[in-house]
């Protein structure tokens, strides 16, 4: 999706899941420019991926702070979601670009 600021993004999901992109639940965009945010509804655990044009200022799960990896040559970003506490849990998970 292109971003009113710019930015190109696209949420890939788990990436180590057949269907990827069914942990997806939920998608929206809010911008502020110059930042865009991305906000997702994600369930499951492992990887997750996702591609940007820009690398993220920050990315927060449930409005944790996460550590996550960029390649700018593919804009690929990468970061963790640990295995949820509660059954058919959805993360809040947003991304600043």
């Amino acid at each position: 999706m292109a971003l009113s600021s710019g930015s190109k993004f696209a949420p890939i999901g788990l990436t180590k899941m057949f269907n990827s992109g069914g942990a997806i639940k939920g998608l929206k965009c809010e911008t502020e420019n110059p930042v865009a945010t991305v906000i997702m509804k994600v369930r499951g655990c492992g990887p997750f991926g996702a591609y940007s044009s820009t690398k993220p200022q920050r990315i927060t799960v449930d409005s944790e702070e996460v550590e996550f990896k960029y390649e700018g040559e593919s804009g690929l970003v990468t970061f963790a979601l640990k295995v949820p506490v509660e059954e058919q849990y959805l993360w809040n998970i947003v991304i600043e670009l």
